[in-house]
């Protein structure tokens, strides 16, 4: 069962990379260490707001590797998300998370933060969150606590990137 999900997964970004030049999808991606099997969730919203709800989110599953993965969300066309929320993991098994890049994709417009540029975008959830951003260490504050790390929108900033990626041309 896992497998034939990832299979559709994984055909749906080949599909979707040869059409991402004319597509109004909104692609976002992670360049990422994920060493154990886990979950990811992107949570948005369509406004300037930051109250994330399970009904707007999307969950890949992704198999774990010691060495750099490329992770992809490709939202619906009718969708444009304007505040993103990460979250990394319900494996409580899983060593710490090394984010390395975070791209996002429009039509042909394009943004990318890489290392510490990451969060002037993006802000950690100090509740469940440690964070090394010389090296893009993300894992959870306690071993055994039910959610992963993630981080939130860091005031407007992703906001405005965001908003000015849909209206470029």
């Amino acid at each position: 069962m896992i497998r034939n999900i990832i299979l559709l997964c994984v055909t749906i970004f080949i599909f979707s990379c040869e059409k991402e030049s004319s597509s109004n999808s909104l692609k976002i991606t992670l360049d990422a260490v994920i060493q154990k099997s886990d979950s990811i969730a992107i949570y948005y919203t369509t406004d300037n707001s930051v109250a994330f709800h399970k009904e707007s989110s999307y969950w890949i599953d992704v198999k774990g590797n010691k060495k750099n993965q490329t992770i992809s969300f490709v939202f619906p066309d009718s969708i444009k998300p304007k505040q993103i929320r990460i979250d990394f993991g319900r494996n409580k098994k899983q060593p710490e998370i090394i984010l390395n890049e975070i791209s996002f994709s429009y039509k042909e417009n394009r943004f990318s933060a890489k290392g510490e540029e990451v969060y002037f975008l993006f802000r950690v959830d100090e509740s469940n969150t440690q964070i090394d951003k010389l090296i893009g260490s993300l894992k959870r504050k306690e071993p055994n606590q039910a959610t992963g790390p993630s981080l939130y929108p860091k005031g407007d900033k992703l906001y405005n990137k965001l908003c000015q990626l849909y209206t470029e041309k």
